[in-house]
């Protein structure tokens, strides 16, 4: 099987990281693949570079839309997509030549619903690395504890694969932060079998800027939000992940007292 997996690529003011983004994309061992890069109301260079960089690949796919988030970028992508397979890569981060391959394997060989490979974070003066110590094939219960735990599995969209069937009625929350939190459980508990690689394919950049590094009032407020709705839907099935629903508010009130501190 060579399963079209579609590459959902949110475009916003990244003049200065997206054609390395493209590139990684465009360089992948795994050709079968639409990338569909919207723009959501880019003030920037960004489309210039887009046409520049892979504008005669019709694999790339670009539209235009008005600024909504990108909640409302992904939600059009997935609209759109024309896959048996879904993937999210942030346009100011790269992938590694073999990602797409390895996660489409996961999910071909295995007979797996969602495949998920290890990420490196890249900081300005250094770099996290994060993946399982060896591939494994995950049950939903072991999944959804250590994506509720946040350590091994996190809870963001990008580094993943996902059947597009499980998409069916499911979208991201628009006008909201942390939209991953809540989106990503609804998935795991439409799934039963997960492929877990220990290779690390995907590059996260922090940026200055970036909406994860934004300090605001209402962050607390928004991310206790988030895991409150990820605790009520995974919790119906598993009561016994409560403990981690807990330990993931107390870790929103921490954060907020850091920004409170640290803006002082």
């Amino acid at each position: 099987m060579n399963p079209l997996i579609s590459i959902i690529i949110p475009i916003y003011n990244v003049e200065k990281y997206l054609k390395k983004c493209l590139l990684s994309i465009k360089d992948q061992t795994y050709g079968n693949f639409e990338a569909i890069c919207i723009n959501d109301g880019s003030k920037d260079h960004s489309e210039k570079i887009f046409f520049e960089t892979v504008g005669s690949d019709p694999r790339f796919k670009y539209y235009i839309k008005k600024n909504g988030g990108l909640s409302s970028v992904r939600n059009l992508g997935l609209s759109l997509a024309q896959g048996e397979l879904i993937s999210f890569v942030d346009s100011d981060d790269t992938i590694e030549s073999s990602y797409l391959e390895e996660l489409v394997k996961g999910i071909v060989e295995y007979d797996c619903d969602i495949s998920i490979c290890g990420h490196n974070i890249n900081y300005p003066h250094m770099t996290l690395h994060s993946c399982f110590p060896k591939t494994t094939i995950m049950n939903q219960k072991t999944a959804l504890s250590l994506l509720m735990s946040d350590m091994m599995i996190k809870n963001y969209s990008w580094g993943k694969c996902y059947k597009k069937k499980l998409w069916k009625d499911i979208r991201f929350p628009e006008n909201k932060t942390y939209e991953d939190v809540e989106t990503t459980c609804r998935l795991f508990m439409r799934s039963s079998r997960f492929y877990i690689s220990n290779k690390r394919l995907y590059n996260y950049e922090i940026r200055k800027g970036s909406i994860s590094q934004q300090k605001a009032a209402g962050r607390n407020r928004e991310l206790k939000r988030a895991y409150r709705h990820q605790m009520d839907i995974v919790t119906k099935k598993y009561p016994f992940l409560k403990i981690f629903g807990y330990m993931n508010l107390l870790k929103a009130d921490m954060m907020h007292l850091y920004d409170v501190i640290t803006t002082k």
